[in-house]
């Protein structure tokens, strides 16, 4: 499985809280009235932000199950889940391996499992999972990976809420000559084996919606785009230069354009007139 650096969740995680579609967040606050204490099973957990951004929205008793392959993101998650409690007022309790975080509203036990999401798949026995969810995950995965996890959710009549898959759309404004190029050398290099075989990239949400509902789920699909501007140079910068070298990788031979365009869209970003919309999708999906 491809890895992401702390850095880089660090840096997108704003965007990320900022795009996640109101109407589902509201449709899962809904859902989860009906259970005392939730569990819930968050897939390819990087540093923590899906606790941080849901767990006081969810409130009451939570007992999280944060899963991700590299050791180094779980330490991180640990130490900025930490941070992130005791800026909020809560008490921090070790115990034996799990983080107990909690205050007047909320109880939120963690536990951390280090596997890998490809091999390591039949390890993921969590028969009480109430809530399965992941963010910025499944537009790297297989059609095969991705029946899997549907067909593991029903098994568990699991509610599944996937946030922030990519959709296949770039914008940016102000439009220039070589953006539908680069767009359309993204759209191909999100196809390429992440590390789960060949990537569903922009089909990603729409395929695990047609699943769920193959299995009898009630699904809702929103769109959760990013909107950066002036003040997101630092993201804009980071797209940037990721999908330049993206496209260098994949197609070295056809990239005479992309230097020039390069520049061109690193000035307009240092001089503050940069835009940039990057399309995904939001995804909750309940038996009930």
């Amino acid at each position: 499985m491809s890895g992401f650096s702390a850095e880089w969740l660090r840096l997108r995680e704003p965007a990320d809280a900022a795009a996640r579609n109101p109407e589902l967040t509201a449709r899962l606050i809904v859902w989860r009235r009906r259970y005392d204490a939730l569990s819930v099973l968050d897939l390819g957990s990087g540093a923590g932000a899906n606790v941080r951004i849901l767990a006081p929205a969810l409130g009451g008793k939570q007992h999280w199950r944060l899963v991700d392959h590299d050791p180094a993101l779980l330490a991180r998650a640990d130490e900025a889940l930490r941070r992130w409690a005791v800026v909020r007022g809560m008490k921090v309790t070790d115990e034996s391996g799990t983080l107990l975080l909690e205050d007047e509203t909320r109880q939120c036990r963690l536990e951390w499992s280090c596997l890998d999401l490809n091999a390591d798949w039949e390890r993921l026995a969590v028969a009480n999972a109430q809530l399965v969810t992941a963010s910025a995950l499944i537009d790297l995965v297989s059609a095969d990976w991705l029946e899997r996890l549907a067909r593991r959710c029903r098994q568990w009549r699991a509610a599944v809420l996937i946030v922030l898959s990519y959709d296949g759309s770039i914008v940016w404004e102000p439009a220039a000559e070589g953006d539908e190029w680069m767009r359309e050398w993204i759209n191909r290099h999100q196809g390429t084996d992440k590390g789960f075989g060949p990537a569903l990239g922009p089909d990603a949400a729409p395929t695990l919606a047609t699943l769920l509902e193959r299995l009898d789920y009630r699904v809702e699909l929103r769109p959760s785009p990013w909107r950066l501007a002036a003040q997101d140079a630092a993201l804009q910068t980071a797209l940037l230069d990721g999908w330049t070298e993206a496209v260098r990788r994949i197609a070295p031979e056809t990239t005479s354009w992309l230097d020039a365009w390069s520049r061109h869209r690193c000035s307009l970003i240092e001089r503050g007139h940069s835009r940039l919309s990057v399309g995904h999708w939001d995804l909750f999906a309940s038996l009930e």
